[in-house]
C-alpha cells in the first residue's frame, strides 16, 4: 500500500486489532498456545511479505553478511520481544493491556531516534522534534504507568 505514514499506520492499526485478539482466541477456544500461534502468525507475514511486499529477489536477500546481522537482531531481541509480548496479550486480563504497554516502546524509539540523529547523523535519519511531541511523550508514559499500577 503506498500512501504516506499516516495512512499507513492508521491502516495497520486496523488490521492489528483482530490480530490480537486472535491470540487468546486460539488459546481458549482451541487449546493453541500463544508460541504457537507466534510462529505460524509470522510465518504468515514472511509469506504475504515476499509475495505482496514490492521487493526483488536481490532487495530480499541484500547480501549475506546483512541477512545474518538482521536474521540475529530477528533470533534475538526480536524473538524475545514477541515471544513474551504473545504471552502476555495471552494471559493479561484484557489484551489490550499488554499491547499498551508493549507499545510504549515507541517512547524510547522516538528518545533514541531524536539522539541517534544528531549524533549520528550518516547512519539515522532527521527527526522532528516539539513541544507537541513531548506532550505526547508523557502521555504515553502516564498511561503506561496507569495501566501498570492498576493491575
Amino acid at each position: 500500500m503506498n500512501g504516506n505514514w499516516l495512512t499507513q499506520s492508521f491502516f495497520a492499526m486496523l488490521c492489528l486489532v483482530p490480530a490480537w485478539l486472535t491470540i487468546g482466541f486460539f488459546d481458549k477456544n482451541y487449546q493453541i498456545k500463544s508460541d504457537v500461534f507466534l510462529i505460524w502468525y509470522f510465518l504468515g507475514i514472511v509469506t504475504t511479505s515476499i509475495f505482496f511486499g514490492g521487493s526483488t529477489i536481490d532487495k530480499i536477500f541484500p547480501s549475506l553478511k546483512m541477512v545474518a546481522v538482521m536474521m540475529l537482531i530477528g533470533m534475538t531481541i526480536g524473538a524475545t520481544a514477541n515471544i513474551l509480548l504473545f504471552r502476555a496479550v495471552s494471559a493479561a486480563p484484557n489484551p489490550g493491556l499488554a499491547v499498551a504497554i508493549g507499545n510504549t516502546a515507541s517512547v524510547g524509539v522516538f528518545l533514541a531516534a531524536l539522539l541517534l540523529s544528531r549524533y549520528a547523523p550518516n547512519y539515522f535519519n532527521e527527526v522532528k522534534f516539539d513541544a507537541q511531541a513531548l506532550v505526547g511523550i508523557i502521555l504515553t508514559v502516564v498511561g503506561a504507568a496507569l495501566i501498570a499500577i492498576r493491575r
